[in-house]
């Protein structure tokens, strides 16, 4: 600072031209002023400095501190960066050691697993070579048992088709224009129909379907509704069979095998031609009927029998060259309940059977009927048992199907068995 002040002075007096008196005193003053500025800067500056100096002198000696501090703290963490290494050292050796035991445990392990591994392996192969041995043998036992078996199948379905076959006769229905031979054997295609048992309306309707069918099929050849055995039955179903019959392009023939009653009765001698063994029975009588309702209701009814009576009486009468008056005359005649029956030989001549013939041949029957579970015949007897019921005094009876309110029951009925409820 003095020197600077120093240099102003200087300056002043090289370079201002001489002053008056008065410039002289200012500058004097200013000069005095600036010497008391710089003595007080100098003293500003000794104390600056001085306490500069205090402070240096306290940072050195906290500077000192902080070293001595720092090299204490750096002490001690060397001795604990030393304990750090020592105790890392032995932890290091105890791992290495744990490791060393650990890999010795592991080696005795990985020793036995490859020894067990073995062992396995071994037995694996043991055991497959038995598994192979047993699967050989297996195979083996399953060929010879596929062998046995395949022949087993092939006896049985050869057995089955010779059954079979045996089931089967080799000769073919035989189809005759002129069934009867000369030696008095009806010969029988399979163009037959059976009728037995109680003729209803459902019978009707399967003969009368069976005719239509035969006749698309073959317009030449005879038809055959063999009776085996047939009560009679419904008026208006046998008529229904008559119409079909007479209907008939290709003839049909009735023939009587055991016994034909009533509206069967009719059936056969109204048939176009008829045939019936030796002591095949035929029964003739008048219609019946289970009329109930007032007395009017009643003779209406009796009107309507009466109209049936001569349809189906007259034909009869007629055929036999008698009234119909004469043919009831006779019913009554030989029983007293008009039940005029009479063995075929003898039927033929009242013209009620056409031919009498000693055998029949039946040329439709190719299956054995044995080969079946169940004959027909066992079929429809089991039926009518499963159809009886007990009257109050312990008789079996069988109920008849409910007729058309203009149709009426031509049924041979002596024992009352057939009842309407």
């Amino acid at each position: 600072m003095a020197t600077i002040i120093a240099t102003l002075v200087t300056s002043g007096h090289s370079e201002t031209p001489a002053s008056t008196p008065s410039e002289t005193a200012e500058l004097a003053r200013q000069r005095d002023r600036l010497h008391l500025e710089n003595s007080l800067g100098e003293e500003k500056l000794r104390q600056e400095l001085a306490s500069t100096q205090a402070e240096l002198a306290r940072l050195k000696n906290e500077g000192e501190l902080l070293r001595a501090r720092a090299e204490r703290e750096l002490a001690m963490r060397r001795i604990a960066i030393d304990a750090a290494k020592v105790e890392m050292e032995a932890i290091n050796s105890r791992v290495a050691l744990e490791t060393a035991r650990k890999q010795a445990e592991s080696q005795i392990q990985l020793i036995d697993l490859l020894a067990a591994k073995e062992r396995a392996e071994t037995e694996a192969e043991l055991a497959t070579a038995e598994f192979t041995k047993k699967a050989s043998t297996f195979k083996m036992t399953e060929l010879e048992w596929n062998t046995r078996t395949a022949e087993l199948r092939a006896k049985l379905a050869l057995r089955q088709k010779e059954e079979e076959s045996d089931a089967y006769a080799d000769q073919q229905p035989v189809y005759l224009k002129e069934p009867l031979t000369a030696k008095n054997e009806l010969v029988l295609s399979d163009r037959r129909i059976p009728l037995n048992g109680l003729i209803t309306m459902s019978t009707a309707d399967d003969i009368c379907a069976r005719i239509d069918y035969f006749n698309n099929k073959n317009k030449e050849w005879p038809i055959f509704i063999v009776i085996d055995d047939s009560p009679g039955g419904s008026v208006m179903a046998g008529y229904k069979i008559l119409r079909s019959m007479q209907s008939s392009t290709a003839p049909v023939y009735v023939v009587v095998k055991s016994f034909a009653a009533s509206m069967a009765a009719a059936i056969a001698t109204l048939a176009p031609r008829s045939f019936a063994y030796p002591n095949a029975i035929i029964l003739h009588h008048q219609i019946s009927s289970g009329m109930s309702g007032n007395l009017t209701e009643q003779r209406e009814g009796l009107k309507t029998l009466e109209q049936w009576w001569q349809r189906l009486a007259a034909p009869i009468a007629a055929k036999m060259g008698v009234s119909t008056e004469e043919f009831v005359k006779r019913m009554y005649a030989h029983t007293t309940t008009g039940d005029w029956k009479e063995f075929a030989d003898e039927a033929v001549k009242l013209k009620w059977i056409d031919t009498v013939v000693g055998r029949c041949h039946e040329t439709a029957w190719r299956k054995n009927p044995n080969a079946d579970s169940g004959s027909a015949a066992a079929v429809v007897t089991a039926n009518q048992a499963s159809a009886q019921k007990i009257d109050a005094k312990g008789r079996a009876y069988q109920v008849l199907p409910r007729v058309n309110p203009v149709d009426c029951y031509y049924l041979h009925n002596p024992d009352a068995y057939f009842r309407m409820e």
